[in-house]
């Protein structure tokens, strides 16, 4: 991907992602941006205090409540500082109400969760961006599947819908 945003965009348009988007507020605006530009509408978890990553008891108060869980299609968890968002709690939740998991793992290059590697729990976003984990000279992204047709349509739209040249 041309960026870490750019992989946090192509995966939500992959998906097809229009309604809500359960994210959290303490992040680069690149998270909520890349969910309003997909057509979607980010809506915001509470932090852990410690680790101030998304609180999974917060995602839950969401999902429980019946104004938002009617519009939700995704939980995009931010992995910060090299620490992981509690993966366990998050796909337990999309698990049981059908939802999509986009991990944006810009600032978590390298982190595991209870031996899994980062990006691939979920749909990985990451960014090399020069003043990430893993910088690039200029800027630069990844998405990381194990599902081979989100793949496909990834390469596709990272190239504006062109299957072959």
């Amino acid at each position: 991907m041309a960026s870490g945003t750019d992989a946090l965009l192509l995966s939500l348009k992959a998906c097809n992602i229009s309604g809500g988007v359960i994210t959290t507020p303490f992040t680069f605006f690149a998270t909520a941006g890349a969910i309003h530009n997909a057509g979607a509408t980010p809506i915001f978890a509470d932090i852990e205090p410690d680790t101030y990553n998304i609180d999974a008891d917060e995602v839950k108060k969401l999902l429980e409540s019946t104004n938002v869980n009617r519009k939700l299609e995704a939980i995009m968890p931010v992995h910060l500082f090299g620490q992981a968002a509690d993966m366990d709690a998050i796909m337990e939740f999309a698990d049981a109400h059908d939802l999509i998991v986009i991990e944006d793992a810009a600032q978590a290059i390298g982190a595991d969760y209870s031996g899994k590697q980062i990006g691939s729990i979920a749909i990985g976003c990451f960014s090399f961006f020069p003043s990430k984990n893993l910088g690039g000279y200029g800027d630069g992204g990844l998405i990381t599947t194990n599902d081979d047709e989100f793949a496909d349509e990834i390469r596709s739209l990272r190239v504006h819908g062109a299957k072959s040249k």
